[in-house]
């Protein structure tokens, strides 16, 4: 294989991995977030809809336990913009993924051609260059939203990122 046709897979291959990864780490920031604006609103209403049920059976040992409740769910309302995603930076990992598609299905039509031998090398160097300069917009918003590693997303990833090129290529 030609130096430029390895250089063509590994970003093919690099493409995909990043296409995945936000897949997965978009899905799981929204789950995070469901289930943090679940659990903060179940502790407001217990810790405000309980109070007059203990006040009532004369239960006041209660009330430490429901300020402590009603004090841990302001607690995380008020840090919720620094443990879960907001809105925009979900549209933004939306948008980022669109972007490694088309960018994706750019580099994997250049890869067809070169497996079907329809193409020369100085077209593949030519064709893979002006791909590689429409990568920079992806590069400044992946950079902007700071996606974190996460170890069992990339491990997930690669698993998925072999078998596909298995199924698809026999490798």
């Amino acid at each position: 294989m030609p130096r430029i046709e390895k250089i063509i897979w590994d970003e093919y291959i690099q493409a995909k991995s990043w296409e995945q990864y936000i897949s997965e780490y978009t899905g799981r920031k929204m789950d995070i977030r469901k289930w943090f604006n679940i659990i903060t609103g179940a502790l407001v209403v217990i810790g405000s809809s309980t109070w007059s049920f203990w006040s009532l059976w004369e239960k006041f040992w209660i009330t430490p336990i429901i300020m402590l409740i009603i004090g841990i769910s302001q607690i995380l309302a008020s840090t919720l913009p620094h443990i879960i995603v907001d809105s925009e930076t979900l549209k933004s990992l939306s948008k980022l993924r669109g972007m490694y598609i088309e960018y994706f299905n750019k580099l994997e039509r250049l890869e067809l051609k070169i497996l079907n031998n329809n193409i020369s090398q100085e077209e593949i160097e030519e064709q893979y260059f002006i791909l590689r300069e429409t990568i920079y917009p992806i590069e400044e918003l992946k950079d902007s939203i700071n996606i974190k590693s996460i170890k069992s997303l990339n491990k997930k990833i690669t698993d998925r990122i072999v078998s596909m090129v298995n199924d698809r290529y026999k490798i």
